[in-house]
């Protein structure tokens, strides 16, 4: 995908090859948006009493936790998260994937045909049976030394991977190792969230929601809920969609190659080129109304010291002047609150981090490197806690990665695609962005210079006591007063915006990215195998990565602040 997103025609070309289906105009209906996935946890007993009021009791407990999703968020997708084991867990898992749209991954503690031998009936065996086919994602525990410990290791990754755990559970110790009075236990010392129905006597729902992880899912809610309700026009949308297949070379007049790759390339720009767009113009549009604000504090604050100097010096009799001055810090004073509400520069780094990794994440899959689904429960690759959503929804956006041949896409092939669309176009990239803010640095910089010496030359004036005639200040004398006040105060708001954008420092790292992605781009152009491609490409998601945590370290402490 492109550097930086550009204007684009509209079109609504049909780019349809091997029944995979590019058409940009025919992704305006998702627009790119993730949906919200709630995790469930599911542990419990085997043998139950009062069947037909657990279930009930089950179906309160599923109404509860989806209470604890703020309303109006866009689209929520539930995952069980079980073991499969007879009695608890299957009366959960049927509830939850009676839901539109649910999903299903099983922890197994042992191989299939082994874990089956606990099953006491042909009927359970054919049910987890059915169940185990409808599974989207199977995990399995390494191989341990006994039963009890493999089921231990299950019970451990349902807790590390849900949001919420459902237990139902009698209160009682547990009768074995990995049993469920251990699992709730390990749950509630993590802080897991927790719906504990007590399945001795009658069934009773039990809510654990106190705690960070109850805080941090909602907000995990309402930041991907925003994201999604950014509008982009159905026109932009699709403009956007066919400029980004013609940056990636899959335009019907672009085309550098046929066979599996272009295939492969059709299906996984098909997946991922709708998230990669709503990312990428979100971010530039909240790019864009963050440093119009962010300008126009340093320009109104030189403007009220601007006012000030020409009433006292033309005006002073009309006091009704100041009325601007007030004004304008008033002005001065809504635009950094207006900033904090709507957390523009946290949507802003986010929503530009979240299209950074979906750029990689293209070039990846061609690749066949890195992780199908990535672990909710992994630590974040950066530090900023505000963005903790955006793993989310990449574990959501990744779960949709197809599975490519890749053994038959021709490797020179390949390795020259990354070279020239990905490596290539990072390089073309960071060379233009590292000469727009030299440019800019420079430009900041002779302005501010020319505004000193406009200073100086007017302080020179005064102290010579040109045009002043002694008894009043002339207009001449006025006016250079007013230069010494107002010039200044240019000079410090130029300074001020040079300060936050950091031109000098972008530049820099732009121009040491470059530097390394040639040396990358050689070595792709090496790879023998796919095994060297799979590395290099590696490497470079890497590279990027670090970069956006750089640049994540630097804007992090320049978000709009009240000046005087």
């Amino acid at each position: 995908m492109a550097g930086a997103s550009a204007a684009a025609g509209q079109t609504s070309a049909q780019l349809t090859s091997d029944g995979c289906d590019l058409t940009a105009a025919s992704w305006c209906a998702g627009n790119g948006r993730v949906p919200f996935v709630l995790k469930i946890g599911v542990t419990g007993h085997r043998r139950l009493a009062n069947l037909a009021r657990t279930a009930e009791a089950v179906t309160e407990a599923v109404r509860l936790i989806r209470g604890l999703i703020p309303k109006g968020t866009h689209e929520v997708v539930v995952v069980a998260i079980s073991a499969l084991a007879e009695g608890a867990d299957r009366i959960v898992v049927r509830e939850l994937l009676s839901e539109p749209g649910s999903r299903l991954h099983v922890a197994l503690p042992l191989p299939p045909g082994e874990y089956a031998r606990d099953f006491e009936t042909a009927a359970s065996k054919e049910e987890f049976d059915t169940l185990l086919t409808q599974a989207s994602h199977v995990w399995q525990a390494p191989e341990l030394p006994d039963r009890e410990a493999a089921y231990e290791q299950a019970g451990w990754y349902v807790i590390d991977e849900c949001d919420v755990l459902i237990a139902l559970w009698d209160g009682e110790p547990s009768r074995g190792r990995g049993g469920t009075a251990e699992i709730v236990a390990r749950a509630r010392e993590q802080g897991v969230p927790l719906v504990w129905i007590r399945t001795s006597g009658e069934p009773t729902v039990v809510r654990e929601f106190d705690g960070e992880r109850i805080k941090m899912l909602r907000e995990a809610a309402r930041d991907l809920n925003e994201y999604n309700s950014g509008l982009i026009p159905d026109t932009l949308f699709t403009a956007q969609a066919h400029f980004q297949l013609g940056s990636l070379g899959l335009t019907t007049d672009t085309r550098p190659f046929d066979g599996p790759l272009n295939h492969a390339c059709e299906q996984v720009a098909g997946w991922l080129v709708p998230f990669f767009v709503r990312a990428d113009v979100l971010a530039l549009r909240l790019q864009g109304r963050f440093r119009l604000l962010s300008t126009a504090m340093f320009a109104m604050a030189a403007a009220a010291v601007s006012v000030v100097a020409i009433q006292a010096s033309f005006w002073p009799g009309q006091n009704w002047v100041a009325g601007f001055e007030v004004l304008l810090l008033l002005l001065l004073l809504g635009i950094p609150l207006f900033g904090n509400r709507s957390r523009l520069y946290e949507r802003w780094t986010a929503y530009r981090f979240l299209a950074e990794r979906l750029r990689s994440a293209y070039f990846l899959a061609l690749t066949g490197t890195g992780d199908r689904i990535q672990r909710a429960g992994s630590q974040a690759s950066f530090s900023d806690p505000s963005v903790a959503w955006i793993e989310r929804a990449l574990a959501e956006v990744m779960a949709g990665r197809p599975r490519l041949e890749l053994d038959a896409c021709d490797v020179q092939q390949l390795r020259g695609y990354l070279s020239g669309y990905w490596i290539g176009g990072q390089v073309s990239y960071h060379v233009k962005a590292a000469e727009r803010h030299r440019e800019w640095d420079t430009r900041l910089r002779r302005t501010t210079a020319a505004l000193f010496g406009i200073t100086l030359i007017c302080a020179v004036l005064h102290l010579l006591g040109v045009a002043d005639d002694g008894a009043r200040p002339s207009s001449l004398a006025a006016l250079l007063i007013v230069l010494a006040i107002c010039v200044p105060a240019v000079g410090a708001a130029v300074h001020g915006i040079e300060t936050q954008r950091q031109y000098r420092r972008h530049s820099q790292r732009f121009s040491r990215m470059v530097t390394l992605l040639k040396q990358l781009a050689r070595r792709m152009d090496e790879a023998e195998d796919l095994q060297q491609v799979q590395l290099i490409a590696a490497n470079v998601e890497q590279v990027m990565r670090e970069e956006s945590n750089d640049w994540f370290g630097v804007m992090r402490f320049h978000d709009i602040e009240l000046i005087t």
